[in-house]
Formats: C-alpha cells, sequence, structure tokens
C-alpha cells in the first residue's frame, strides 16, 4: 500500500512539473486557467524558451462557460505591445483539435456549457523568427467572446 501511495505520488509531481504556468487575459470573461490546464512541449516554466525551426506541442483543458458553435485560433505574439499575429494559425478554426476530456477522441466542434474538452495542437517556430523576447496570446472564441484564453512570456533563440 505505501508503495501505490508513493507511485501516485510521484505521477502527481511529474504531471505538475510538466504543466506550464500561464496568465489569464485580463479582459476574458472565459472561465480562468488553473495550474496543469495548458501544457506547451519544452516550456515548464513560466517563460518559454522556444526553438527556431522546431514545433513545440500545445494542450489545454477547456470548460466552456457557455455554448460555442465554432472556435477560432487568436494566436499572437506580442513585442513591443504591438500584437503580431502568428502566421497560419491565426483566425484559423480551433475545432479540427477538440478532442474529448481524455484527449482521445476528436470530437471538433460544437462545444456545449460545462463539457470537459482537451483542444491539442502545435504551432510552427519559423527560422525566419527574430530572437526576440515576447508574450504569446493565445485565445479561442468566437465573435461573442472566449472559450479560453491566456499568455505567456517568451523567447525565441536560434
Amino acid at each position: 500500500m505505501k508503495s501505490f501511495i508513493c507511485v501516485a505520488v510521484v505521477l502527481a509531481l511529474v504531471a505538475v512539473s510538466s504543466a506550464t504556468t500561464v496568465k489569464n487575459c485580463a479582459k476574458t470573461k472565459a472561465r480562468l486557467l488553473e495550474n496543469g490546464d495548458v501544457t506547451i512541449s519544452n516550456c515548464p516554466k513560466s517563460k518559454c524558451t522556444l526553438k527556431r525551426n522546431t514545433e513545440p506541442e500545445i494542450e489545454i483543458k477547456i470548460i466552456p462557460n457557455r455554448d460555442f458553435k465554432e472556435l477560432n485560433s487568436d494566436i499572437q505574439g506580442i513585442l513591443l505591445d504591438v500584437p503580431l499575429p502568428f502566421p497560419g494559425y491565426y483566425g484559423t478554426s480551433a475545432c479540427p483539435h477538440i478532442y474529448d476530456a481524455e484527449g482521445k477522441n476528436q470530437v471538433g466542434c460544437p462545444l456545449k456549457a460545462g463539457e470537459t474538452y482537451i483542444y491539442k495542437n502545435s504551432f510552427k517556430i519559423l527560422p525566419i523568427y527574430p530572437t526576440v523576447s515576447l508574450t504569446i496570446h493565445w485565445g479561442l472564441g468566437d465573435k461573442e467572446g472566449d472559450a479560453v484564453c491566456f499568455e505567456i512570456p517568451a523567447k525565441i533563440k536560434a
């Protein structure tokens, strides 16, 4: 029994340590994210270091506070207070990247209020991106508001 508890504690610590600490968007009406709701590969801390010519993976736990027929991506890099859309991601449909609560079965849209979904995607850090510090803004929603929204400081390196 003691070994089972030790294994459970170790697995819980691994799960927590792999989560990415993010900041909820200031003006969002979406459910506030909690620790463990966002995971970005190679980004376990509160500041991401993103290497050019890589493709980090992202998973976000979404529990919408209202129904969403459609879900679009609002993914931007904010550099010196200027929002710059991530090419190929900004304004695209997020529906193909929506999975069930276990993250195993693709379910797409619509999303129902109070249900748990997992958003899974990856994003390319292109070799042409400058090596800079910036804030990544990641929002998923529709014209009426966000299903989820967060920001995280990041640095792009060669």
